[in-house]
């Protein structure tokens, strides 16, 4: 408009002009008719080239700002009812491009309705409690397993006392204490260290050793055994023992037994042997004995 109005303010003063100037030179009328002619073809030219250019710039702006409109829109994901808006990240780095090829291949979603408001009350909110301390953690107790009686690399001690007679006129009594390892299972090796007394025809005497006894546990249940031994000690006394034999004899032995038992990882044993006194030759006289024995004893797992 304001352009419009500085052309028709031109053409005023122009016509303003030529008016003048025909009174004072009437002879020029048709040369001052052609300029002005002139004058408003160019006035003309230059409005139209004007108003091109200016509706040129319209167009660009506005295709500009269509463009911008659209890049910076984001494009909502189809979200269930209720559930928050996501728009994915721009696909180009500049807002005023519009998305790639690949993107117009996406589906074009509307954004959801926003989850309503909970009709409920807002509960108020309570003052906080304080944090009870933690309890103090339960001491860790690891389960000792006691080995099955007879297993093997297991030891045991034992308790035992012993009678034995001849069955004439010769008794002995014994305790022996001991150590027994089973090396293979339901097979134990026992050291024992023996002392007692022996009641004979002419002297008694005190007598001490050493027994080392073998078993087998041939029949092995949970609660019980059966087994047979063999063994083999030295006897050292305070007089001959017979009496018209020697201080120190050997005393080997064969026999078979049983045991149960009584107490956790406690077994009685009781066993029936027989039991030899001799001093092998190694003195002048060597009258021997052959003894039968009967024993009990106790044993504890280690």
């Amino acid at each position: 408009m304001v352009l419009l109005e500085l052309i028709m303010h031109a053409l005023r003063v122009k016509r303003t002009h030529s008016a003048a100037r025909l009174q004072r030179h009437p002879h020029n009328a048709r040369m001052n008719g052609h300029r002005f002619v002139c004058c408003m073809i160019r006035t003309l030219g230059i409005a139209a080239a004007a108003t091109v250019s200016v509706n040129a710039y319209a167009a660009e702006q506005g295709a500009l700002d269509a463009l911008s409109l659209y890049a910076l829109q984001p494009v909502y994901v189809w979200q269930p009812a209720g559930a928050p808006l996501t728009a994915p990240p721009p696909t180009s780095d500049d807002p005023l491009i519009a998305p790639a090829a690949s993107d117009a291949s996406k589906p074009a979603v509307l954004p959801t309705q926003a989850p309503l408001e909970s009709a409920t009350p807002a509960t108020p909110a309570t003052r906080a409690t304080p944090a009870t301390p933690a309890a103090p953690a339960a001491p860790i107790v690891t389960a000792v397993t006691t080995p099955r009686f007879g297993a093997k690399d297991s030891w045991r001690l034992n308790f035992e006392g012993e009678w034995m007679g001849d069955f004439q006129d010769a008794n002995e009594l014994q305790g022996r204490i001991g150590a027994a390892w089973f090396f293979v299972d339901n097979a134990e090796l026992a050291l024992y260290g023996t002392g007692g007394y022996v009641s004979q025809p002419g002297q008694d005497a005190g007598m001490y050793g050493i027994d080392l006894e073998a078993r087998w546990h041939f029949l092995a249940r949970e609660t019980w055994s059966l087994f047979g031994s063999i063994g083999c000690g030295v006897m050292g006394s305070t007089a001959s023992v017979p009496s018209d034999g020697s201080e120190f004899n050997f005393t080997p032995s064969i026999g078979a037994g049983a045991t149960i038992e009584v107490a956790e990882n406690t077994r009685l044993y009781m066993s029936a042997r027989w039991y030899h006194i001799s001093n092998a030759q190694t003195y002048a006289d060597n009258p021997g004995r052959d003894n039968l024995g009967v024993w009990f004893g106790l044993s504890f797992g280690m």
